[in-house]
C-alpha cells in the first residue's frame, strides 16, 4: 500500500476513535484525544474539522466541562462489516470506473466506493488481486470495457495466493476454438483496458506467457502446486517484456469533428484525458487530442460512422477512405 492510502487509513480509524470517544459522553478535549493517540492536539482538530465536514458531525465544545460532544445523542458513524468476497468486488467495480466517462453519477460513485475501501482494515485490503491504487488514466477511453466472469477473477486470485496449478479452457484465435491449458499462474495485470494473466505452462519455465482472462472458462485447480523461483521477480518481467500489443511509438495529433446535430452530446463528453475539446461558431464540436493509439482511433472512428468526420491526422484519413472503398464493394 502506497505512502498515501496508508495515511488515509490511519486518519479514519483515529477519526472512529474519536466518535467511540464523544459517544461515551467523557467529554474529550483535543489534548486528551492527542495523549490517547500519540498525535498533536492540531491534528485532532483537524479531524473534527473533518468529522464535521464530511460526515456532518454536530460536534460542539462545552466550555464548563471542557470537552466535545454530540448535540444529537444518537448520531454516530455509521460502519459496514464486509466478507471478503464482497470487498473484491467493490475493488474489481471501482477499478473499472477508473476507465469511464467521468460524469456526475460516475464521481458520485467512485467518491463513495472510495469512502468504502478507505474504511477497510489494511490485512484485508494489501492482497487484493485489484489493490485500491491511485488514480490513472487510461492509455485510450474509447476502447469497450470486456466483461470477465467475476468468479474467474476469484479463482484465478486464488490460486496465484496459493500457487495452485489450474487447467482452463483458454479461446486461440488462430484456430477459432478452445484449447485446455494447464497454467500456473503467477500474476494479474491491467494493460490497454484488459486482464492479463501471466503464468508459467506446466513443465515450461523458459519464460512465462500472457493469457487474455476474457478468452478464459472453465477454470479450476487440479489439486497440484509449483514454486515460484527466488531470483525471479515478476515486476522485471512486466517492466521488460509483457507488452500485449505491437510497440507504436509514434504521436500522433489527432483532430476529430462532430456535426451540429449531436454538439449538445459531444460537448460534454471526455474523448481522451489530454483533450482540448471547444464549441465552434458553426455548431459543430472540435477534439484535439496527442496520441500513440492510432488503430484504436481508427475503429472508434468506424464504429460512430457519420456522427464523427477525421480532420488529421493524415494517416487515419487515409485508412477510412480505404476501409470506405472495401465496403463499398459489396454494395454496387
Amino acid at each position: 500500500m502506497n505512502k498515501k492510502n496508508s495515511e488515509k487509513k490511519v486518519k479514519l480509524s483515529r477519526i472512529a476513535r474519536i466518535d467511540d470517544e464523544i459517544r461515551s459522553g467523557k467529554y474529550p478535549n483535543s489534548e486528551d484525544l492527542a495523549a490517547k493517540m500519540e498525535v498533536a492536539p492540531r491534528t485532532i482538530l483537524r479531524d473534527i474539522d473533518y468529522l464535521r465536514t464530511m460526515y456532518d458531525a454536530p460536534i460542539e465544545y462545552d466550555f464548563n466541562k471542557k470537552g466535545f460532544y454530540y448535540t444529537e445523542p444518537n448520531f454516530f458513524i455509521k460502519s459496514v462489516m464486509l466478507t471478503e468476497d464482497e470487498v473484491q468486488t467493490i475493488t474489481i467495480y471501482d477499478d473499472f470506473l477508473k476507465f469511464a466517462n467521468e460524469d456526475d453519477s460516475n464521481i458520485k460513485l467512485r467518491k463513495a466506493i472510495g469512502k468504502i475501501i478507505a474504511v477497510i482494515p489494511e490485512n484485508k485490503t494489501n492482497d487484493l488481486m485489484f489493490a485500491p491504487s491511485e488514480e490513472k488514466k487510461a492509455d485510450f477511453l474509447f476502447q469497450p470495457t470486456v466483461v470477465v466472469s467475476g468468479n474467474i477473477f476469484h479463482e484465478l486470485d486464488s490460486a496465484i495466493k496459493n500457487k495452485a496449478v489450474i487447467e482452463v479452457k483458454y479461446w486461440v484465435s488462430d484456430n477459432r476454438k478452445y484449447s485446455l491449458y494447464t497454467l500456473e499462474p503467477l500474476y494479474i495485470f491491467y494493460e490497454r483496458n484488459h486482464y492479463y494473466l501471466l503464468a508459467w505452462k506446466e513443465g515450461n519455465r523458459s519464460k512465462p506467457g500472457v493469457y487474455s482472462i476474457n478468452r478464459m472458462e472453465n477454470l479450476h485447480t487440479i489439486g497440484k502446486h509449483f514454486e515460484i523461483p527466488n531470483n525471479f521477480k515478476i515486476s522485471d518481467f512486466l517492466k521488460k517484456n509483457a507488452d500485449v500489443s505491437p510497440a507504436d511509438n509514434k504521436l500522433f495529433l489527432f483532430e476529430l469533428s462532430f456535426p451540429k446535430e449531436i454538439a449538445t452530446e459531444a460537448i460534454e463528453k471526455t474523448y481522451y484525458h489530454n483533450q482540448t475539446i471547444e464549441l465552434l461558431k458553426d455548431g459543430t464540436v472540435s477534439v484535439t487530442f496527442r496520441s500513440t493509439q492510432l488503430q484504436e482511433v481508427f475503429r472508434w472512428v468506424l464504429s460512430e460512422g457519420h456522427k464523427v468526420k477525421v480532420i488529421n491526422p493524415p494517416e487515419l484519413v487515409k485508412m477510412i477512405r480505404m476501409e470506405i472503398q472495401k465496403i463499398g464493394k459489396y454494395y454496387v
